[in-house]
């Protein structure tokens, strides 16, 4: 059986920290991103928005802060594989609010391609009428309890 290279090792250990940072802040997530992604990033996750640089990532977070009141996301690694210098992840995204509330809690899957130490290409995999429905009722949720 093959063993991981310390290559291998090296991005395991960055793709988990890029998502643990999104658990902590707003700002956090947004300094996760801006450390891990190249400048010229392609963030495929369409249907929804579909990103081609870190700016417009970083534009697409802030508008689902506003829309959404994204605060922290709690990513819970399901499994994570790497070969070469890419990086296959199985996660269940929980998105929260400021108060700590849940707004979707959502099964994603995805693929992280690095160049050095750096992503330039991330393709997401998720059911967007779960999450879309999901989001929708914790929204509707929220108001009425308001």
């Amino acid at each position: 059986m093959p063993t991981a290279t310390d290559r291998e090792l090296q991005l395991e250990l960055r793709a988990t920290a890029f998502f643990a940072s999104w658990g902590t802040s707003f700002e956090g997530m947004c300094e996760g991103f801006a450390t891990e992604f190249d400048p010229g990033c392609d963030w495929d996750q369409r249907p929804m928005w579909r990103t081609h640089s870190l700016e417009s990532a970083l534009s697409f977070l802030r508008l689902a802060r506003r829309t959404l009141r994204l605060d922290t996301i709690d990513v819970e690694l399901l499994s994570i594989a790497v070969t070469g210098d890419v990086v296959h992840t199985q996660r269940i995204d929980h998105v929260r609010r400021r108060d700590g509330s849940l707004i979707v809690s959502a099964p994603v899957a995805g693929v992280l391609t690095y160049r050095g130490d750096r992503v330039v290409a991330w393709k997401e995999y998720f059911d967007p009428t779960v999450m879309g429905a999901r989001t929708t009722w914790s929204m509707l949720r929220h108001l009425i309890r308001r």
